[in-house]
């Protein structure tokens, strides 16, 4: 019986592509302030960057590196680097629906959440949306020591949970990591596929929305008896 809830942050919690996009579309406007924010040239230099991004997984210097090569010839990499890392959670947007979600989940789950990243850059976003009332435990792997999909981050926080593996469930949207260890340590895995984009042949449930995950956990729960 599933007993408690373990959460991915960015692109679960967070809604990780729109925050992306406000944020690289002050970076580019800060770069090339002569550029109108509204016309489609401006827009393509986002996009491009959003793909150069690859929702996240890509290190940031791939990303300025590129921009510099193609559109801002005297870019500081390692500048513009910083200012993404202290910047980046004031452009933070909360998955629709999550807030009311989790304070219902709260009343009947414990849960929790473990996320990849440096600790003062995930502890920041996490403030900023004012997600750390909601949980239990929040693990973040730079201040743990190892990542997802390691299997000890995840026993770690079950510990936190008073709970053991197989009684919790894991909802993260990268598969790589959050999935993989989520089934090495012995939890339910959940692909948060936001707008329906996880295609796998491993049977896996998926979610795409935080009204799924209501419905899953708290209305029809004949699966979870």
């Amino acid at each position: 019986m599933i007993k408690g809830i373990l959460f991915d942050f960015d692109g679960t919690l967070s809604n990780r592509v729109e925050s992306a996009y406000f944020m690289y579309r002050w970076m580019v406007h800060e770069m090339l302030p002569g550029m109108d924010v509204y016309d489609i040239e401006f827009e393509r230099i986002v996009q491009r960057c959003m793909l150069w991004d690859e929702y996240g997984t890509i290190n940031k210097v791939h990303v300025l590196e590129l921009l510099k090569k193609h559109y801002v010839p005297d870019l500081d990499v390692e500048v513009w680097k910083e200012k993404w890392y202290t910047t980046f959670h004031e452009f933070q947007v909360e998955m629709p629906h999550s807030y009311e979600v989790l304070t219902e989940l709260k009343k009947k789950y414990k849960i929790g959440i473990i996320t990849n990243g440096a600790e003062q850059s995930q502890s920041v976003k996490i403030d900023y949306l004012d997600m750390r009332k909601y949980f239990d435990t929040v693990i973040i792997s730079g201040a743990f020591g190892v990542h997802k999909p390691d299997v000890s981050i995840y026993e770690k926080a079950a510990s936190d949970l008073g709970l053991k593996c197989e009684e919790i469930a894991f909802i993260g949207d990268t598969f790589a990591t959050d999935i993989v260890g989520a089934v090495r340590a012995g939890m339910m895995p959940i692909w948060y596929c936001y707008e329906h984009r996880g295609i796998s042949l491993y049977e896996v449930k998926q979610v795409s929305n935080y009204d799924e995950i209501r419905d899953m956990f708290l209305i029809n729960t004949e699966w979870n008896q």
